[in-house]
């Protein structure tokens, strides 16, 4: 009878602390980028499943992809982000999308847009991949204010941009 219950509770407390840590992270599905450079030109790469948000919540983004960013905040410090597939909690999740503007095919701008829903001005940091680089270069960003949306525009080709250091404004 021992080994029953032992075996009953071995089971049951994988099955429940299983299922009480999700553990999985929203990845992008594989495509392949397509990013406007002049008329008959483009650079092209073929992106693999990766996660959108990791452990250090660095979120990177291509163009053409937006993303909702769930966060959890203790005592006025973000503390976890994580990417989901809706955004069904409106009041903790940022909104992000990185797009290009082109016209007949060439590169006009590339474009960031933070939607920011807290009641706290929101900071963070950001650094792009040029078209013809080999390494992440650092950029500024302006903060986004609160219950609204940040724009920031670059007229470099960028292939993609990594959002850290997410914070909100000191008072």
């Amino acid at each position: 009878m021992k080994h029953v219950f032992f075996l009953f509770t071995l089971v049951f407390g994988i099955f429940f602390f299983g299922k009480a840590q999700d553990t999985t992270r929203l990845t992008r599905t594989p495509y392949k980028l397509k990013v406007a450079i002049e008329k008959n030109a483009a650079y092209e790469e073929d992106i693999k499943a990766t996660p959108y948000v990791f452990d250090s919540n660095n979120v990177q983004l291509y163009p053409g992809e937006t993303v909702f960013v769930e966060t959890e905040v203790d005592n006025g410090i973000i503390k976890s982000m994580k990417a989901v597939k809706e955004n069904a909690n409106p009041a903790k999740t940022i909104i992000i999308s990185f797009s290009q503007t082109a016209k007949k095919g060439v590169h006009q701008m590339m474009m960031l847009k933070v939607t920011n829903p807290f009641t706290q001005t929101l900071v963070y940091n950001a650094k792009f991949m040029p078209l013809k680089g080999s390494k992440f270069l650092e950029t500024d960003v302006l903060p986004v204010q609160a219950g609204i949306s940040g724009f920031e525009t670059w007229q470099e080709i960028i292939t993609a941009i990594v959002l850290n250091g997410w914070r909100f404004e000191a008072k």
